[in-house]
């Protein structure tokens, strides 16, 4: 387990948490932000493992580095802890469910956890419950393909399709084709009308 936290006193909690547990024994690597950002592409593992991050300011670029390692497969489970004042910014929230295979509120982090290192995986733990209620109905009826939501995360935080198509494995040309079809299927012309959509709420289609 990689432990990823700038806070002293969450780290002391999950390592009392781990400690505690007598049905399976963890390893922890405990490694703050700037670290992590340095290390995490580096390490491989042949083992199943698992990422427990302690999210508490916004920091895109290192949502999109989660995102990037969780496509690569490197990581089994990545679980984020994080605050709901973290889940307002549309672009923030979304980032954050599509990186996160366990979202927890840290009000009641320590319980999750638990519940979380017990069960082992973590989508058998809690469902995304903090997410916003627009993202999570497009995806629920499937108003788009599961490329079109692969790719969602990044077209709203601004990437241009060059780098999406680095990210996604796809020719910039597929990657236009895709954003357009997102915006059609939305009833949006570009990505201010998409920030507009999430704001305004689902709207009748």
């Amino acid at each position: 387990m990689i432990c990823i936290s700038d806070n002293a006193w969450f780290k002391l909690g999950l390592g009392e948490i781990i400690k505690n547990r007598t049905d399976r024994p963890y390893e922890v690597l405990f490694l703050t932000f700037q670290k992590a950002r340095s290390t995490l592409g580096e390490i491989a593992s042949n083992v199943p493992m698992t990422l427990v991050v302690d999210y508490v300011s916004a920091d895109y670029s290192f949502l999109l580095l989660l995102l990037k390692l969780k496509r690569l497969n490197r990581y089994n489970n990545v679980l984020v802890v994080t605050k709901n004042e973290r889940i307002v910014d549309i672009t923030e929230n979304i980032l954050l469910d599509s990186a996160a295979d366990c979202l927890i509120d840290s009000r009641e982090s320590r319980q999750k956890l638990n519940d979380f290192l017990a069960k082992g995986s973590a989508g058998q733990i809690v469902s995304k419950s903090i997410t916003n209620k627009t993202w999570a109905m497009i995806k629920k009826n499937e108003y788009l393909t599961h490329r079109e939501i692969d790719m969602f995360p990044f077209i709203i935080a601004g990437k241009g399709n060059k780098e999406i198509s680095r990210e996604v494995d796809l020719s910039e040309k597929m990657v236009s084709i895709h954003r357009r079809n997102i915006y059609s299927k939305l009833h949006v012309g570009n990505l201010t009308g998409l920030y507009h959509y999430f704001t305004a709420g689902l709207k009748t289609h």
